[in-house]
């Protein structure tokens, strides 16, 4: 659709209003509102008005600071409460966003909130699986607890397979598949 064709949509649009928003305004199809948008060649804005050219932008947008240099959330959230972030026609986690900007590298594993902060979506109170691994391998240590066996009992290497509990003990993570799969074909 062409911006001649709908000139009060190009107008709202170029006082900087979302798609959704003149969709509601003009009772017609965020579809419509984006073609022309797209016709006119201007930027895609939230609800908030603000420009998001990039992924980080739509995340910065969505985040609400709090004290102690926190973030709180105010975009949208998955099924399990877990927020995300909608860009380029995808969902992306926010939590994998946030630690990605911070760290400067991508996550391993699930990224989680570590601070105390309920939903905080802050970069630095991130971790992913390496960092909570590694954490649980330094309490290990401080509490003097053995890992210098390089095997388990089955002959799995514990630099490939180790998993730490919370309580810094070290379990070979291959055993414990197996042990679950042993498990459930005895349930069967």
């Amino acid at each position: 659709m062409r911006a001649a064709e709908r000139p009060d949509a190009a107008q709202l649009l170029r006082q900087g209003l979302s798609n959704a928003e003149i969709a509601r305004q003009l009772h017609m199809s965020p579809r419509t509102v984006r073609s022309v948008r797209t016709h006119l060649g201007l930027d895609r804005v939230t609800g908030r008005g603000a420009v998001t050219r990039t992924l980080e932008d739509a995340y910065r947008v969505r985040t609400i600071p709090l004290e102690g240099g926190h973030l709180g959330w105010s975009g949208s959230r998955g099924g399990n409460g877990a927020p995300f972030v909608r860009f380029g026609g995808r969902r992306t986690s926010a939590y994998r966003v946030a630690f990605r900007a911070h760290f400067g590298r991508e996550p391993e594993g699930v990224v989680m909130p570590v601070c105390d902060v309920k939903g905080c979506v802050a970069g630095p109170c991130l971790d992913d699986e390496s960092a909570r691994r590694r954490t649980r391998a330094q309490l290990a240590a401080l509490m003097g607890l053995d890992h210098h066996q390089p095997t388990c009992s089955q002959g799995h290497l514990y630099t490939e397979t180790a998993e730490y509990r919370a309580n810094g003990k070290r379990e070979c993570g291959a055993c414990r598949v197996q042990h679950r799969q042993d498990l459930k074909a005895a349930a069967a």
